[in-house]
């Protein structure tokens, strides 16, 4: 007994008749669907593959930026009685 019957309208397409599916049966259309799902996915993969090396850059960059802060801060400390600011210009003597 035949489970399928052929969509009047578009010869590729068949209606399942247990479960009322329309089916495109063109084996070419459902590579090129598989085809671009990959490459779709492979796309989506390495936007969130950036996403991330941006963000571990970000958190090192702040790293960066607190290691900085307490090294001039230190040297300031220990360099307090050496430093001279000119305040009638803002400069560092």
């Amino acid at each position: 007994m035949n489970d399928k019957l052929r969509v009047k309208t578009d010869h590729s397409l068949v209606r399942d008749l247990k479960s009322n599916a329309i089916i495109n049966s063109n084996n070419n259309e459902y590579k090129k669907f598989l085809e671009i799902s990959k490459i779709k996915y492979e796309e989506k993969k390495k936007i969130e593959d950036l996403k991330k090396q941006v963000e571990e850059i970000k958190n090192d960059l702040n790293d960066i930026k607190i290691l900085l802060k307490s090294i001039v801060d230190k040297w300031f400390i220990n360099n307090s009685s050496r430093v001279l600011i000119n305040y009638s210009n803002g400069s560092i003597c």
